[in-house]
């Protein structure tokens, strides 16, 4: 096997991990929040295929993918969150600035969120058989990267195994919460 099918087949097996939480679940369960989390099945799905789909973006385009040099724009007053965070014990969720991309809209159904994650993973699919593994771009300013840092497209590739691999992680926890179903082991 070579490293770019590798990499294909972490990433397929990963998203099947997660996709196998949802497995004979209602619309109305994969939208439950059952622990005290804000996360549920459905949006852990939809932020999954948004964030693959970006971070591919981004390591065929470079910064342009998150909108240019800042992932979130001037928008955002990240010491004002900062601050939030450190009189609230690290949260900040309830400042004014607010994380959509785990909140699902009344149209987007399982199927469609599934459906989804496929259309991305055929894209990645795409760009990890073709791409140069070695190419690097600049990541954006954001206060989560390290400052001129550069990330290859192999690098880009082992960040989403991670990525969505901790988030298989969390379904597995809130499908469990759900109907006592474990996923995992």
């Amino acid at each position: 096997m070579t490293e770019r099918e590798a990499l294909i087949e972490t990433l397929a097996r990963q998203r099947g991990f997660l996709l196998f939480t949802l497995s004979g679940l209602t619309e109305e369960q994969a939208r439950t929040r059952s622990t005290v989390s804000e996360l549920t099945l459905a949006g852990l799905l939809k932020h999954v295929a948004e964030t693959e789909e970006q971070w591919m973006d981004f390591a065929v385009r470079g910064a342009a993918a998150f909108g240019g040099s800042e992932v979130y724009g001037d928008d955002v007053d990240w010491d004002a969150i900062d601050a939030e965070a450190a009189e609230n014990g690290g949260d900040w969720s309830g400042s004014e600035w607010q994380d959509e991309r785990f909140t699902v809209a009344p149209d987007q159904t399982l199927d469609l969120l599934r459906a989804e994650l496929g259309r991305v993973a055929d894209r990645t699919a795409e760009v990890l058989r073709t791409a140069d593994l070695e190419a690097e771009h600049a990541l954006p300013e954001a206060p989560w990267f390290e400052a001129g840092a550069q990330w290859s497209v192999r690098r880009v590739a082992l960040h989403l195994v991670a990525e969505i691999s901790q988030h298989a992680g969390h379904a597995d926890i809130i499908r469990e919460a759900i109907d006592g179903q474990r996923t995992m082991g």
